[in-house]
């Protein structure tokens, strides 16, 4: 079975973000310098949902920093809206694997804190609430706002880091394996959760798994990388079905199963 593989899709405007020709490469006491990522050139369009999948130790999750101005390229350009990323953004935002929340702070105060830093919108405080509080509702944690981080689960945890990615409002959302570090339920849950809020928001979203179906579920495209080292994205594959999306009706659809057993012999070189 041949999966539809493509380009990526070409507007009249700008891509949101753009990477062209980028290289990464590290220090390695055998070789001297081991490059990890290859020439790689991506286009992504405003509101697309990607996700980068490949084996491990590829570089997907160096793709991911060096779009997000925390690793700098080795060649080629990143552009956000058409301006280079050297450093971190606002318009950035990243959830990653483990929380990183206020330990003495609770779940509402973690979201507002991250607004009231926030000096490129002047809102007043009531609004700051009222944000912070809409925000943990669509992750479905008003019953916990008041609590600190060591009285919410795993995976309260990262519905709180979640909520405070979308309430700044980002131009793109990060995504380094938010829920890899889940139980299976509690995984099941937030890829619902973060699905809809996804359709809902209808922001950029690139994410990094190493899930196959989680990757089906929420994506737009997906980037398949090959292996390393000099990884590159060797297939750039459309997921077909439409939004909303339900999980019990796509696992009944032939073409998921097609599409899943396409990508899973893709990342074993079968």
């Amino acid at each position: 079975m041949t999966a539809e593989t493509l380009p990526a899709a070409h507007t009249s405007t700008e891509p949101v973000v753009k990477l062209e020709g980028i290289t990464k490469g590290f220090p390695d006491r055998k070789k001297g310098f081991q490059r990890i990522v290859g020439t790689t050139d991506v286009d992504i369009e405003e509101g697309e949902f990607i996700t980068i999948i490949g084996p491990s130790g590829c570089g997907k999750s160096t793709i991911l920093k060096m779009i997000a101005g925390l690793e700098s390229v080795d060649e080629g350009t990143i552009s956000l809206a058409g301006q280079p990323i050297t450093a971190p953004s606002r318009e950035l935002g990243i959830v990653f694997q483990q929380h990183v929340l206020l330990p003495w702070m609770s779940a509402r105060q973690n979201v507002l804190f991250a607004l009231e830093t926030d000096p490129h919108k002047k809102r007043s405080k009531q609004e700051l609430e009222s944000l912070a509080d809409e925000y943990l509702q669509l992750v479905n944690l008003s019953h916990a706002a008041d609590r600190r981080p060591t009285q919410l689960s795993g995976g309260m945890q990262q519905r709180v880091g979640i909520a405070r990615a979308f309430a700044l409002e980002p131009k793109v959302m990060l995504l380094d394996e938010p829920l890899g570090a889940l139980d299976a339920l509690t995984r099941h849950e937030l890829q619902l959760q973060l699905l809809e809020l996804c359709e809902q928001q209808k922001r950029t979203c690139i994410m990094v798994t190493h899930d196959v179906d989680e990757a089906l579920l929420l994506s737009d495209r997906i980037l398949v990388m090959g292996a390393g080292p000099n990884a590159q994205i060797v297939h750039d594959m459309k997921v077909p079905f439409t939004r909303p999306r339900d999980v019990e009706n796509l696992e009944q659809d032939p073409k998921y199963h097609e599409l899943r057993s396409f990508l899973l012999n893709s990342l074993t070189g079968h």
